[in-house]
């Protein structure tokens, strides 16, 4: 039995999907056009992490609930008919005058209500994949394609830094948003929330742009990185200058290279601590504006200064590759 199901696509007509990778569980987007005609019925791709599923395991929770919904809608509705034709001919079968008299009578339940997945996201950057063109977006870094799992880190790279400035801009507007919608307090922790969340996406979005660049040097096949090695800013710019004769810290001045390795362990404390804090941030980071089990503060200049740092040092590296 095939029962269809629409579900609901934004103004742009892309469609909302959910990474099944519990680790992962990234949130993105696909033009449905391309999640219909590119996506093979095999598998899909995460855009963040690579997980591989079939197809139809890429759903949000408020789709799964609308598919439940839209599934017992059908059910019922089957049912009422049959229980209500079983009512008529029961009721057809009972004989006039007996001493007692039957009937059965059949209320129909209601039928849910559809609520439709909602696919209303601010500040979403979009891609294209090289090699397919499977259009897709994402509110976080997106490093893979989800048709064809293509590593488009390197063309996604500037897309995500700009993406972050206009963020950047958009802050006074979002905290009047949420501020008329909700409240002070709620808009202070959305906007706190956005910038971290930057800084976060502005990092993860270096080291998959360094570590898919470094993939086309020409000398690539006599290094063997380790994994996730450029989560590391001296062991990969270290590796940057054995293959290209120059290192990060060669490209950046001596106070820019050591902002970079604060932003870098901010970006730790936010992905591991939830911004608290430790003795481990304080000795790799050498900030000693903090102390101990105080929380980050990331305001929109640092955001912005690590921005064009990255973009920087991106272009610089492209440019000797």
């Amino acid at each position: 039995m095939r029962i269809p199901i629409q579900l609901e696509l934004d103004d742009a007509g892309f469609l909302d999907r959910l990474c099944p990778d519990e680790r992962c569980g990234a949130e993105f987007k696909v033009l449905f056009e391309d999640w219909r005609d590119k996506v093979r019925d095999e598998a899909a791709f995460c855009p963040r992490c690579r997980h591989e599923a079939e197809p139809t395991e890429w759903n949000t929770p408020a789709q799964s609930e609308q598919i439940e919904a839209e599934v017992l809608r059908y059910a019922y509705g089957l049912i009422n008919t049959e229980l209500s034709s079983t009512a008529r001919d029961f009721n057809r079968s009972q004989g006039p005058g007996g001493m007692i008299s039957m009937s059965l009578s059949y209320r129909p339940a209601a039928l849910p209500v559809v609520v439709p997945a909602s696919a209303s996201d601010l500040l979403r950057q979009t891609f294209e994949c090289d090699v397919c063109h499977c259009r897709h977006s994402s509110l976080g870094a997106a490093f893979f394609c989800p048709a064809c799992g293509h590593n488009s880190s390197v063309s996604a790279f500037q897309v995500s830094v700009d993406t972050v400035r206009k963020t950047l801009d958009a802050l006074t507007g979002i905290r009047q948003s949420v501020c008329g919608a909700t409240d002070a307090d709620t808009a202070e922790n959305s906007v706190r929330h956005i910038l971290e969340n930057s800084l976060v996406k502005l990092v993860s979005s270096f080291q998959g742009y360094a570590e898919a660049l470094f993939d086309t040097v020409p000398n690539r096949a006599q290094f063997a990185p380790r994994r996730n090695l450029f989560q590391n800013l001296r062991e990969s710019s270290d590796m940057w200058r054995t293959a290209l004769g120059e290192g990060y810290d060669d490209i950046l001045s001596p106070q820019e290279y050591s902002s970079l390795e604060v932003y870098f362990q901010q970006r730790h404390l936010l992905a591991h601590t939830d911004g608290l804090v430790d003795q481990d941030y304080l000795d790799r980071s050498g900030d000693h504006s903090y102390a101990v089990g105080q929380r980050l503060v990331v305001r929109p200049r640092v955001v912005g200064e690590l921005a064009d740092l990255v973009e920087r040092l991106a272009h610089e590296l492209c440019e000797r590759t």
